[in-house]
């Protein structure tokens, strides 16, 4: 199956059983789609949506997307330009979907690995969540 073939199927799948913590839509290029994630509840990303690119390789399922939040975001696994740390996409298979890859990002925004940090190292924990949380409440806003 191509990668396009693929990602048609599993938008069909997206579009039938919705997730409930975002939305993903593909853009005029079928490899290349937005993805809108809400920050989880109980975590200094609620209430904000973040924007991500992720753009599929012709390759895919059998290579992970790169993916980049658009959105601003203060966090210790997401660069300042966006980038997810590659650490936590070592795991891909195959079998993953687009859906797997918006929960990783769901669980990662709220439990953020803190030991392998982009951003925030010499931060206390509460520190570190007032920061993520003014980030939020400035750049991240509520769109779906």
């Amino acid at each position: 199956m191509t990668a396009v073939k693929r990602l048609v199927t599993e938008y069909r799948q997206l579009l039938a059983e919705p997730v409930p913590f975002g939305r993903i839509e593909p853009t005029d290029n079928p490899l290349q789609w937005k993805a809108y994630l809400n920050g989880p509840e109980g975590s200094p990303y609620e209430g904000g949506v973040f924007e991500i690119d992720l753009k599929f390789p012709a390759e895919y399922p059998m290579r992970v997307p790169d993916m980049e939040f658009k959105t601003k975001i203060f966090h210790a696994n997401i660069s300042t330009n966006g980038r997810v740390c590659s650490t936590l996409l070592t795991g891909w298979a195959p079998t993953d979907t687009v859906v797997t890859i918006l929960q990783t990002l769901y669980i990662l925004l709220a439990k953020p690995n803190r030991k392998s940090p982009y951003q925030g190292s010499s931060l206390t924990d509460q520190e570190y969540n007032a920061k993520a949380g003014r980030s939020t409440q400035k750049y991240a806003k509520k769109i779906i």
